[in-house]
């Protein structure tokens, strides 16, 4: 009967410890926030220690993946992550489409800019230019056509000496150069006198800033105003301008994955990305406009829906990527 006895309570003192660490394994489960994104663990730091102390009961936790692999990870039943930061509002859209984004439901956004309340706009990224003051005479190009005609007059003097990032290979900068291409009958000609030219081309925007700091090039085209911004000062002859015909301002977005293992948490880290207090943090990782930064009636602002999926068509992408490499790879 004793022995009975002891075994009874041994039972139910391990079922309390079982039941103890399950609570505890829950809890921690239900801190624990997941975050993916495209850049870097340096680059992002600043805005995941401002979301920490603005969420204490969160545990978050970064992973950088490219846009490829977020979109493909947010596809899976178990999403190894709970929310995403695309740079590639064309692709973030892509996976809301295909039914694997998560409604925010009813919770309070102040997003400039959301698609369907799935896909949420947290900073319009302008595409700029970027000349070295010297290599121009007279003064510097403000517009795509000033800069067509300066090239074409001087292909020789700037004979590898422009820089441009492969589209083929970076998100952003394809969606890029799609929009520029039904926003300007120029785009061609311009990609044109950059074959001219014999641009140099790069994988990334981030090979593209080293050479640039290297003295490799003199002129930079659709350069986002964020990296530049996270990158550092620049060299003290280059400048930043901004196109005076139009600027293709391009959404950062944030996506919630259907198979993310915390979406509630992940809501609240949603909401706190948007909250006034994660401003000073998102200007510390680039996502800001300089003092002299001038906003103006140019400004075109890529919208988030469906229509950001025609270039992402296969063979329209294909033909678009056969035409580039045909003019810039002179």
């Amino acid at each position: 009967m004793m022995f009975r006895s002891a075994w009874i309570w041994a039972a139910a003192v391990a079922m309390l410890v079982i039941g103890s660490v399950a609570r505890s394994d829950a809890l921690a489960q239900d801190r624990a926030v997941k975050v993916a994104g495209v850049v870097s663990e340096e680059r992002i730091a600043p805005l995941l220690d401002a979301l920490k102390a603005r969420l204490p009961g969160l545990d978050l936790s970064y992973s950088r993946l490219s846009s490829g692999q977020i979109a493909a990870d947010a596809k899976r039943p178990a999403a190894p992550f709970d929310i995403a930061l695309f740079s590639s509002p064309d692709i973030a859209v892509s996976v809301a489409n295909e039914g694997y984004a998560a409604d925010n439901g009813s919770a309070v956004i102040t997003a400039d800019e959301q698609w369907r309340h799935e896909v949420f706009g947290f900073w319009s990224d302008p595409a700029v230019m970027v000349l070295r003051q010297d290599a121009f005479a007279d003064r510097l190009p403000r517009t795509r056509i000033e800069l067509v005609r300066a090239l074409e007059q001087n292909s020789e003097k700037f004979s590898r000496r422009v820089g441009i990032v492969n589209i083929g290979i970076d998100d952003v900068s394809y969606l890029l150069a799609s929009q520029d291409s039904i926003r300007t009958s120029l785009y061609w000609r311009l990609m044109r006198s950059f074959g001219v030219a014999k641009a140099r081309i790069y994988d990334t925007t981030d090979d593209l800033l080293t050479a640039l700091r290297a003295g490799e090039i003199d002129v930079l085209y659709n350069v986002p105003l964020s990296a530049l911004s996270a990158s550092g000062a620049l060299p003290d002859d280059m400048q930043i301008v901004v196109p005076q015909d139009y600027v293709l301002a391009v959404p950062w977005t944030v996506v919630m994955p259907k198979g993310g293992a915390n979406l509630r948490a992940a809501r609240t880290v949603l909401q706190a990305l948007h909250g006034v207090e994660a401003r000073p943090a998102l200007a510390e990782a680039g996502f800001s406009y300089p003092a002299d930064f001038v906003a103006s009636d140019s400004l075109q602002a890529i919208e988030l829906g469906p229509e950001l999926l025609v270039f992402r068509d296969t063979i329209k992408r294909s033909k678009f990527l056969d035409i580039w490499f045909q003019m810039v790879v002179n």
